[in-house]
This record gives C-alpha cells, sequence and structure tokens, in this order.
C-alpha cells in the first residue's frame, strides 16, 4: 500500500513540473486520479476498491507532425482484503507486464495522407456495448462489458494509414504485426465466466482423483496438460484491415474488410496421453485461428420535417468467415469440439433527442449462427455453445438495448440508464448518475444489475450485482 502511494505521488509530483515547465512549448499535458470502488449486493462484500492513474501527453513538432502517449496503471486492494480472491489476485491486482503504456504513436499529415504509426486502437464500429465490426484490437473482459470501450480495447502497434482522395471520402488500410490476446479474469474474480470455471473445476477433480462419471479409475488419473499455441511472430501473420468510408446522398457509409489470427483461444481436446502405469493425461490445447470479417455500416440523420425529423439511423453488419463455435452437451456444460461456421452479426440504432436535454437510443441486433445445427458430430445432444458459459447458444439470437440520456443543473448533473436483454428473458439493467462537483472532480454512482439462467451471458453474474461510486479528478 504504502509502495502504492509513492508511486502515485511521484508521478502527480512529476506530472506537475512537467506541466507547468513545458505546456507552452508546444507539449500538452493531462491527466487523472481516479478511485472506482464497487460493492456486491449479493455477496455484501467489496468487489472492486481501485486506484488509477492516467498521463496523456502530445508534442506537436509542426502543424503536420505530432507524437502522442498516453500511461496508466492501477491497482486494486480488494485481492489483499479478501481470501476468496487469493487465485485471482496475480492477474488482477495490479496491471500486467507494459500494459502501462496505452498509446504511442506519430501522426504524420501531408496533404489527402494521413499517417499513424505506433501503439494504438482504432474503432470500425458504432454500436453501444456490442462488438460487430470493432474486431481490430483484443479486449479486456475482466469486468465483462460494463467498462467504457476505449478502456475495453487493448491497444496494438500497428501502422494506420489512410488516403482521403475526396471531401468526406477516406481508404484506411490498417497492418497490424502486434498479437496479444483477449483477456477474462480468473476463477474466483467477480466476472469470471462460466466456462473457465467449469474447465477449471474439471482440471481440479480430475487430478485430485474424485469420482467423475465412474472412468477412468481413480487411480488411473493425472495432471490435466494445457497448452497455449500462439501464432508465429513474424510479419506475414500481420492482421490486415481494410476500410473505404464515403457519403452518398446523405448517407455515410463504410466497407470493411478484416483478416488475420483471431484474439479468443478456443479449447481443442488434442486427445489423452498415457504416461508410465497406465496413468491418463487429458491434453488440452487453446490456439487461435485465421478468421475473416466482411461488413459495413450506415449512419445517417432525418432532417426533413415529419415522422423521421431528428432520427438518427446507424446500422453495423459484418458476416464472419470460419469463425470457431464451440459445439458440445449443454446440460453438461461441456465442450466436445470446435466447428469452424460462418457466423452473421447485424445491428440496426435509432437515436433521438426529446426537449433538447434528453436522448433516447435503442438498438436491435441478431447474431446468426448461419449452418443448421442437428447431430454436430454424429450426436444429436450436442448443440452450439456460448463461448462465455457452455450453456446453448440460439441459431437466432435476439439482442435488444435501451439508453436514456438527460442533463441538468448546467449540464453538471447527468443520469444515465442502459437496458440490454435478449428474447431469452436474460439481460443487464445499468443506471447511473455522474455529477461535475467541479471542474476537474466528477463524481459518478450507479447500478449494475444481472438477471436470466446462469447459462447465459448476462444469467452468470446474477451474483454480481453490484453498486458503485467512482471518483475521478482530472488535472
Amino acid at each position: 500500500m504504502k509502495k502504492v502511494l509513492l508511486i502515485l505521488g511521484l508521478l502527480i509530483f512529476s506530472f506537475s513540473f512537467v506541466y507547468a515547465e513545458f505546456t507552452k512549448d508546444g507539449l500538452t499535458l493531462t491527466g487523472y486520479i481516479k478511485n472506482e470502488a464497487a460493492l456486491g449486493t449479493k455477496v455484501h462484500q467489496m468487489q472492486k476498491f481501485k486506484d488509477i492513474v492516467g498521463i496523456s501527453g502530445e508534442y506537436k513538432f509542426n502543424e503536420n507532425i505530432a507524437f502522442f502517449a498516453s500511461f496508466k496503471y492501477w491497482y486494486d486492494h480488494v485481492y489483499s482484503w479478501y481470501g476468496k480472491y487469493d487465485s485471482a489476485q496475480y492477474y488482477m491486482q495490479h496491471i500486467q507486464r507494459n500494459d502501462w503504456l496505452r498509446d504511442c504513436y506519430l501522426d504524420i499529415i501531408s496533404g489527402p495522407w494521413f499517417l499513424r504509426l505506433g501503439k494504438q486502437q482504432v474503432a470500425w464500429g458504432q454500436a453501444d456495448g456490442i462488438a460487430i465490426l470493432d474486431r481490430l484490437n483484443p479486449v479486456d473482459l475482466t469486468e465483462f462489458w460494463l467498462p467504457d470501450a476505449v478502456d475495453l480495447r487493448i491497444p496494438l502497434w500497428m501502422m494506420n494509414i489512410n488516403y482521403s482522395p475526396k471531401v468526406n471520402s477516406n481508404l484506411q488500410l490498417l497492418i497490424i504485426p502486434d498479437f496479444e490476446q483477449s483477456t477474462a479474469a480468473p476463477p474466483n474474480a467477480p466476472f469470471a465466466f462460466r466456462s473457465y470455471k467449469l474447465f477449471m473445476d474439471f482440471k481440479q477433480r480430475w487430478e485430485s482423483n474424485a469420482w467423475i462419471g465412474g472412468f477412468p479409475p481413480p487411480f488411473l488419473r493425472g495432471d490435466v496438460y494445457t497448452n497455449i499455441y500462439y501464432p508465429a511472430k513474424k510479419f506475414n501473420n500481420s492482421k490486415i484491415g481494410l476500410q473505404w468510408k464515403d457519403r452518398f446522398l446523405g448517407w455515410d457509409y463504410t466497407l470493411n474488410y478484416l483478416y488475420g489470427y483471431d484474439y479468443l483461444a478456443r479449447t481443442y481436446n488434442d486427445g489423452n496421453i498415457i504416461g508410465p502405469g497406465g496413468i491418463i493425461h487429458p491434453n488440452y490445447g487453446r490456439k487461435f485461428k485465421l478468421v475473416q470479417m466482411a461488413g459495413g455500416s450506415l449512419n445517417h440523420t432525418f432532417t426533413q420535417e415529419g415522422l423521421l425529423e431528428g432520427i438518427t439511423l446507424r446500422s453495423d453488419a459484418a458476416v464472419y468467415l470460419d469463425e470457431p463455435t464451440y459445439y458440445g452437451d449443454p446440460a453438461r456444460g461441456s465442450a466436445s469440439g470446435v466447428v469452424r461456421w460462418n457466423n452473421i452479426f447485424w445491428l440496426v440504432g435509432l437515436d433521438r433527442n426529446f426537449f433538447t436535454k434528453w436522448t433516447v437510443s435503442f438498438q436491435f441486433a441478431q447474431y446468426i449462427l448461419a449452418h443448421e445445427t442437428p447431430g454436430i458430430a454424429g450426436h444429436p445432444e450436442y448443440k452450439p455453445l456460448n463461448s462465455y458459459t457452455y450453456g446453448a447458444q440460439d441459431r437466432c439470437e435476439n439482442i435488444f438495448s435501451l439508453k436514456i440520456m438527460t442533463k441538468f443543473y448546467n449540464e453538471r448533473i447527468k443520469p444515465e440508464v442502459l437496458w440490454s436483454f435478449t428474447d431469452d428473458n436474460q439481460g443487464r439493467v445499468s443506471p447511473k448518475i455522474s455529477y461535475e462537483i467541479s471542474d476537474h472532480l466528477m463524481a459518478t454512482l450507479g447500478w449494475d444489475y444481472f438477471y436470466g439462467n446462469e447459462k447465459d451471458s448476462n444469467g452468470q453474474f446474477r451474483k454480481s450485482n453490484q453498486v458503485y461510486l467512482f471518483l475521478k479528478y482530472s488535472f
């Protein structure tokens, strides 16, 4: 604790000194200190008490060349307070490896060309809380999809090359030689996925020789081997993204294509290994597969008088070619294998302002498994599985969301409520209110309420419902 406070103090002192000395010489620095505290309403214990410090700086060499970097460090005290979090402490208590460096890139503008070279994140999609076109960066799901998108994305080193041949148009080429896997919370963390917990439970019971289904006998059970196979670090394995953006008759549209290794590894059964004395060692491999995505987006605001006046329509759509999809027995919560299907994800959203200060946003999306499902691998009981939970995945999943926002008291108080749900009677309700106490201090009070069956994406977190208070001081 003392070490953390010392580091924070040194960072703040250093920032204040640098800011005072160099703000007027082409260097602009900003920063913040934030505390995120969350109390579980089911477990009646703190689920998060995270101290965060962030610093960003931009240096303009001239009007056409600029360098930007941002740094972020955090420490979550909860993983020192409760013994039940001990197994998750290593990954969840503090920032990992060099993840403290969020952005580090150089911007170069030359006529119709714009280059951004370095560590960065790129957003293609327009969807709230759903990643349809946003597959360029891996994501940090240690707190599910609760954080803001800018905090969910994991920045990567890449070449971001843009060419604008005419007004309102842009051709973007992304070359991403860097690779990081998407991350998830380990078992015993508040937002650990059910699928991960089921697999770890199986591993522990097997290795402890607990009786599982009668075969094999306990004395023949050895260690469960798990290996992760990352793509080889060579330029030929770079992820490639291509986007064309333009406007036609008042409609903004994009055409998108992405090719490269998926950031989410799937677990494959590589067969059993028989050791000395007939000891059986199940052998599993975590592998990343090459996938393709083709899609596009639309955006238009209706300005003519009539029923549609003032409505903004937005839409994202994508087909994922050869997307790895789990199958197995959802009744047992067990994945038996992976198939490669061409799946479709699309969304339409409507946004409308009312009485100046009220904004209503509605979304409808469908995730469609493009193949018939009966009798996968010759087993009629096998079905496509939700990768978060190993529960049954509907061939067509209907997803809805409704967001209502307003602001008052000179825009210093901003209430908001988000309701996200599916047609399976599972979802999440997240009301919150932000209060700008001063020009530098912001407080946010909110509630995340999950409901549904434990085999559903949101329902699995029914015991992780929480109220939270965030305090952020910007400087």
